[in-house]
């Protein structure tokens, strides 16, 4: 009897990363996420945020950068599990390099590279806690981040008696993180 290797898995029920259905290999955004989910490295990390209402809260920053501390493309984003009580998006900007997760370009540190900030935004009124997953693919890592979300009331909701009556919405889907539109956030 073979040995089972035992590994987290990030596919939802019933794919296969070996016998995929053809219609779901003809989708680009699908086939993209299942490369995302069938990739051997795949780590995963767990966050911890607390916002205002109302308010975008920046969950994490990604970037990307070389020995000479000039920026490489910023990793894909990929969001698995939306969050019931918000949305989010990526936004391009200038990010600090505050620490490393792979590689040894240390002397980075402190200097500035264009990245990806990917941000989530309470639904309008919304107080509480939501989470979402998500997934950032580096060239030589694929990164799962679980995001546990506190959304405290700001203070003109906390004047207000019931706090978590946000308006319902359509709740955002899986698939490729969207750009942030500079005026809702």
């Amino acid at each position: 009897m073979g040995r089972s290797l035992r590994r987290h898995d990030f596919r939802p029920a019933g794919i296969s990363c070996g016998a995929m259905p053809f219609a779901i290999l003809a989708a680009a955004t699908t086939a993209f996420f299942l490369g995302f989910m069938c990739a051997a490295g795949a780590q995963e990390e767990q966050l911890s945020k607390i916002g205002q209402a109302d308010h975008s809260i920046v969950i994490r920053e990604h970037a990307g950068w070389n020995k000479s501390c000039e920026a490489i493309p910023h990793p894909a984003l990929y969001l698995y599990e939306p969050p019931h009580h918000g949305s989010v998006c990526a936004r391009i900007e200038n990010i600090k390099i505050h620490s490393m997760y792979v590689g040894t370009e240390a002397q980075c540190i402190g200097r500035l590279v264009r990245g990806v900030s990917f941000i989530y935004r309470p639904d309008p009124g919304y107080a509480g806690d939501d989470s979402l997953r998500y997934a950032a693919q580096y060239p030589s890592v694929l990164r799962m981040v679980s995001v546990t979300i506190t959304v405290t009331p700001s203070p003109a909701s906390a004047a207000s008696s019931d706090v978590n009556a946000s308006t319902p919405r359509f709740r955002q889907p899986p698939g490729p993180v969207p750009a942030c539109e500079e005026l809702i956030f």
